[in-house]
């Protein structure tokens, strides 16, 4: 079987989108015994990159070895692969295959591919922590998963349908509509389609696994300072912090990080802008864990740049001159049945700007809808003003905005966002409050109508 060598160094993002093959070598059905079968005259490119090859993959975890699939329209049918599987081109089918696998994942789905079918197939992770089908876009039918923590994986800008699988003998569900006695869903079934989603306004990619976290090849090493930081500008780069962050000086920078930390009812990174004030921060390329609790990120006076946000109970509260970007907030966990879960949240403030951000208000592993994507209020400040969301993936809720009607506001600004059909309740409440300017230019992932009040 020929492999791809893939060098990993850290968690991380992919460097870039699929890649540019350096080298191949086609494979003939002539001279593949032993190797892939080649069906319908379809010709399976397997790349061969070495570990200082510009389009080299890198991922979590160790070296992985990957047979790739380049060539569009091929098919892999009962093959027994012990590497994992890349999935490189369009409309490829896998069937009747065994994967058995040490690595990060057992099939990948690159970013921008799109027709990937597997069906009829299993998947071994020789361990725990490994996915067995990700990222997204693609079908999966009959597939069988055992032995990884995250049996099938998928995010708002590559959605998957799964049917009639598992993952360690447990029927997968995942159904994305959300349905509660006496309400209404207008919108049901919706959201289940696998697919690239409607691009983004900028004509960037949508934050995800391959452009959020800590950047690929970066050496993370121990924290080893303060975690109350006190000294104006601090840099922290490159590390390993297992503690929650108090930010009491202007000027801290965290990046190239990962944070994990558990805090309930508090903040993983607290910016103590209403104690201190002059304390500000900047956290950039980072991967922030909750360890099923606390809150993300609060209160203002921070800029939030390509920030992978997860497994905790909320996301950032937004509060003065907060800046969130390019970053993806996903899979909040419940841990009691009070729990009021968003993504973001805002009570009030001046000068926010949230832009082009994937933000799932629903976990698809477990169906679970979270209140909104982003609740906003005036409730602790006596305005919200000059707040501009624009260009954000949205995904699921209750509502997937939700403005409390009491909300007193000024010049307040949706625009250029996407919504996917699959909130409980609808796209958004209260939209056309005073003080609120909802454009045309918010449409729905699927048709791209706009999304208007009602």
């Amino acid at each position: 079987m020929s492999t791809e060598q893939v060098e990993r160094r850290r968690p991380g993002r992919h460097a870039s989108g699929q890649s540019t093959n350096k080298r191949r070598r086609w494979l003939l059905p002539t001279a593949i015994a032993g190797g892939l079968a080649i069906i319908g005259g379809a010709i399976v490119v397997v790349l061969n990159l070495t570990g200082d090859d510009s389009d080299s993959d890198r991922d979590i975890g160790g070296g992985e070895q990957a047979t790739v699939i380049s060539t569009d329209g091929a098919t892999v049918d009962g093959q027994k692969l012990t590497t994992a599987l890349y999935i490189k081109a369009n409309n490829v089918r896998v069937t009747n295959t065994t994967v058995r696998n040490s690595g990060a994942f057992g099939i990948r789905v690159f970013p921008g591919v799109k027709g990937t079918v597997i069906e009829n197939t299993e998947v071994f992770c020789g361990r725990a922590e490994m996915t067995g089908v990700g990222n997204g876009n693609y079908t999966a039918t009959k597939v069988k998963v055992h032995g990884c923590t995250k049996g099938f994986t998928h995010y708002a800008a590559a959605p998957a349908l799964v049917t009639d699988s598992s993952v360690d003998d447990q029927p997968y569900k995942a159904r994305y509509n959300f349905e509660e006695p006496g309400k209404a869903h207008p919108t049901a079934g919706a959201g289940l389609t696998p697919g690239p989603v409607r691009a983004s306004s900028s004509g960037k990619p949508w934050p995800g696994p391959e452009n959020t976290g800590v950047p690929a090849g970066t050496e993370l090493t121990p924290y080893t300072g303060p975690y109350a930081i006190t000294l104006p500008n601090t840099v922290i780069d490159g590390k390993i912090l297992t503690d929650c962050l108090d930010i009491r000086a202007k000027n801290v920078t965290i990046k190239r990080s990962k944070i994990t930390c558990k805090n309930k009812g508090g903040m993983i990174i607290r910016v103590f802008d209403d104690v201190v004030p002059d304390a500000s921060l900047l956290v950039e390329d980072t991967e922030i864990q909750g360890q099923s609790e606390g809150l993300g990120l609060g209160f203002g006076n921070y800029t939030m740049r390509r920030v992978n946000m997860h497994t905790l109970n909320e996301g950032p509260r937004v509060s003065d001159n907060a800046l969130i970007e390019d970053s993806w907030i996903h899979d909040l966990i419940f841990t009691d049945e009070k729990d009021h879960q968003d993504i973001l949240q805002t009570t009030g403030g001046t000068g926010m700007v949230v832009r082009h951000n994937t933000l799932e208000a629903f976990n698809p592993a477990t169906n679970d809808p979270f209140n909104a994507g982003f609740q906003l209020g005036s409730e602790t400040a006596p305005i919200l003003s000059d707040l501009l969301v624009e260009d954000n993936l949205f995904t699921g809720g209750n509502y997937t905005v939700n403005l409390r009607p009491d909300t007193k506001a000024e010049k307040v600004v949706f625009r250029n966002n996407v919504f996917v059909h699959n909130s409980r309740y609808g796209p958004a409440s209260n939209e056309d409050l005073p003080g609120v300017t909802w454009e045309a230019s918010n449409i729905y992932a699927d048709s791209g109508k706009p999304v208007t009040h009602g």
